[in-house]
């Protein structure tokens, strides 16, 4: 089970990006946020089966997605940070401030009008060996020891929107950064996070996809690192 060596990475990484507090403080407290929200989904996944089918992680998984769809949009002022360690002029001004603060609380809001609010149900489902809630259940993810309604077993997910949005908006600063300073690495990483999402459904895809979480999350801390000179 590998759910809990990706909590513990993400925790550390949250705590690593906490190392640049005094110089950058927004963008270290942004990224070590969306860390520990990374780590607290892998964490909640990999004690599912301890918990069990019940009312405490039907909650935390509600949780789980509520924080996913409100605070992944800050990892825009972690970019922002980045650019601005680095030295680019444009990152420094005020109006470029102002609109990093506007994207960020917009796509927060989209999240939680258009992606957590929407969220009529979850229902636990077998995660490859996990027990987690999931907006959707196939043949091979029911569960056995839970009695799903009609309802549940016709309903329909979703896409995280707001994470989508939040990588779009990542993907257009990093290149601004990597044309401004020759500095490509959050750009790459988050190329490759936007590859996540079409991996199949199988152990493999949910592998691959964990696994490029921690490539992205370790490149954007290890540049909000390099930015500042540590």
């Amino acid at each position: 089970m590998v759910f809990p060596l990706f909590a513990a990475i993400h925790l550390l990484l949250a705590i690593v990006s906490l190392a640049v507090l005094s110089v950058e403080p927004i963008a270290a407290i942004s990224l070590a946020t969306v860390e520990f929200i990374t780590f607290f989904d892998n964490a909640i996944v990999a004690i599912g089966n301890r918990l069990g089918v019940s009312p405490r992680l039907y909650r935390l998984n509600r949780l789980r997605f509520f924080l996913h769809a409100v605070l992944i949009s800050w990892l825009i002022p972690a970019y922002a940070g980045i650019g601005h360690a680095l030295g680019i002029a444009a990152f420094d001004t005020r109006i470029f401030q102002a609109l990093i603060i506007l994207l960020t609380a917009g796509v927060s809001a989209f999240g939680y009008f258009f992606g957590y609010r929407r969220l009529q149900r979850i229902m636990p489902v077998n995660y490859y060996g996990c027990l987690r809630y999931a907006q959707t259940v196939s043949p091979a993810s029911r569960r056995d020891d839970y009695d799903y309604s009609a309802a549940e077993l016709e309903n329909k997910g979703f896409p995280p929107f707001a994470s989508i949005l939040t990588v779009l908006i990542g993907l257009v600063l990093s290149v601004w950064i990597g044309l401004a300073t020759g500095f490509w690495i959050p750009a790459i990483v988050t190329g490759l996070m936007m590859l996540a999402g079409r991996f199949p459904p199988t152990a493999f895809g949910a592998l691959a996809t964990s696994g490029l979480e921690v490539i992205f999350s370790a490149g954007l801390v290890f540049s909000l690192l390099r930015a500042v000179g540590l």
